[in-house]
């Protein structure tokens, strides 16, 4: 009769790894499921508001702490923007979502200097610089948006 309990253990140890496995493949997927063209314009919108209201809120004085934050957020939200218009450009293909992490990637050295203290708060022309690419990179990706709204209306789906 012991032996018949520990097969029975055994067994669900093993589902319970099995489970959780499966769990973990499912999040990874998630996880890396790159962007819709709708969703990587809205994320481009989202950020351009952010560094609109950033480079106004510069001209006030902002203790250096608070600085170095929003710049560092800003900075990320351009990291994940470039993986993710690179990682669709890569899959797809595309040589327009390919300019978008081009431009990008121009927003994000316009706005390292001011992380690395190179540039302080009283020299705006880099943030003015980060949000004209953010606005170029955004016109790109109407374009993209425009054609697939033609491809879809083509197909007549």
């Amino acid at each position: 009769m012991n032996l018949d309990w520990s097969i029975l253990i055994q067994y669900i140890i093993y589902a319970a790894v099995i489970v959780v496995g499966i769990a973990a493949l499912l999040l990874l997927r998630k996880a890396e499921k790159l962007p819709t063209h709708r969703k990587l314009y809205e994320r481009m919108q989202a950020l351009l508001e952010e560094a609109e209201a950033f480079s106004a809120a510069v001209r006030e004085q902002e203790e250096k702490l608070r600085f170095f934050k929003r710049i560092s957020k800003l900075l990320y939200g351009t990291d994940k923007l470039i993986h993710a218009s690179s990682a669709l450009a890569r899959k797809e293909r595309d040589m327009d979502i390919d300019n978008v992490s081009v431009l990008l990637e121009r927003v994000r050295s316009a706005l390292l200097p001011y992380k690395y203290g190179h540039r302080g708060k009283n020299e705006p022309e880099g943030l003015a610089c980060a949000c004209d690419g953010l606005r170029e990179a955004i016109a790109v990706m109407e374009n993209v948006l425009a054609r697939d709204d033609q491809l879809r209306a083509r197909s007549g789906k």
